[in-house]
């Protein structure tokens, strides 16, 4: 059984049905060089280490908090002993958010892709950068709509992944679906409850509802900085070492690339904000069952990540792995 429960605005990563307006997944392979790989500085901060977590104090047995890291990678798709006997354990497969297609379609149709009235996104984010946008779409036979919302844009020419590609596992470790949809996959299979903690319009409403003047800023950089910037970081084995503490590195690096008021409107509406809302929506499904909660691995670390949000609300918060 699938539950579906409203929450927080929450990422993009798995909204294929925009490819239609704007085809740019080949043009992010086809247009990256790849270059030395970069390794940030891991930042002192709760929760920095580490991949599970077993949560007590919300029910009469315990429940898990587990990282994932939605790359498409074969490598995520094969669970530590630990988180595998945590998710063999639990009773509920608690994810951020489970696609109904049916109504992803009616978000994601071209209407709603589009900006509004007069506006084009060349005056949006100026005409040197529009100029240079449809030079790396020329690469890949494409050209931009000149009325799609500069969120979009930003989305397909890999904004998502913050200015950093790992083509380890573009390329050589690739997967049919991700590690999020896997897991669904599996819980469906054997009968466990699937409950989502994001409705289909907060998904859509991340980006969307950014101010355009920021989703300009966003998609600005990218483009002026498209190949400069296209750094190979191996984000995967940091995943999979549990690095989490340079994960959220890497994120407050491309924080920085964008103008302050842009960076906090994002840092707030991708991360933080949606952090405290999963956290109450996650405690009643704790009581009530045995819980894995998978949750992105950008979500977990920090002050306002929600394992430290959990302990400061008297939960007992153990690492696994």
């Amino acid at each position: 059984m699938t539950v579906k429960l409203p929450v927080a605005a929450a990422d993009l990563r798995r909204r294929s049905a925009m490819l239609f307006l704007v085809g740019l997944t080949a043009l992010v392979l086809a247009a990256c060089t790849p270059v030395k790989p970069y390794i940030p500085e891991a930042s002192q901060i709760p929760f920095g280490q580490g991949r599970i977590w077993q949560i007590d104090g919300g029910g009469p047995q315990p429940s898990y908090v587990f990282a994932v890291y939605d790359l498409r990678d074969k490598r995520a798709l094969v669970l530590p002993e630990k988180a595998e006997a945590a998710f063999e354990d639990a009773e509920t497969l608690v994810l951020e958010g489970v696609i109904d297609p049916y109504i992803q379609a009616e978000l994601y149709e071209a209407d709603n892709l589009e900006l509004a009235d007069d506006q084009t996104l060349e005056e949006l984010i100026g005409a040197r950068s529009f100029g240079t946008l449809k030079w790396h779409m020329r690469q890949s036979q494409l050209a931009p709509n000149n009325k799609t919302k500069p969120w979009v844009m930003w989305y397909y020419l890999g904004g998502a992944n913050f200015g950093f590609f790992d083509y380890d596992s573009y390329i050589d470790n690739r997967a049919d679906k991700s590690q999020t949809l896997w897991l669904e996959d599996r819980a469906v299979e054997t009968g466990k409850r699937v409950v989502s903690l994001q409705s289909e319009q907060e998904l859509f409403d991340v980006y969307d509802k950014m101010p355009l003047d920021q989703q300009a800023d966003m998609l600005r950089v990218r483009v002026d900085s498209y190949r400069d910037r296209t750094t190979q970081v191996p984000k995967m084995k940091l995943y999979l070492d549990g690095d989490l503490a340079r994960l959220h590195a890497l994120w407050h690096e491309y924080l920085g690339w964008l103008q302050p008021a842009t960076a906090q409107t994002l840092d707030n509406r991708r991360i933080n904000d949606r952090n405290a809302v999963m956290v109450e929506r996650m405690l009643p499904l704790m009581q009530e069952q045995s819980s894995f909660v998978a949750l992105g691995a950008l979500h977990l670390p920090g002050e306002e990540g929600i394992l430290n949000l959990l302990e400061q609300r008297g939960f007992t918060v153990r690492p696994l792995l």
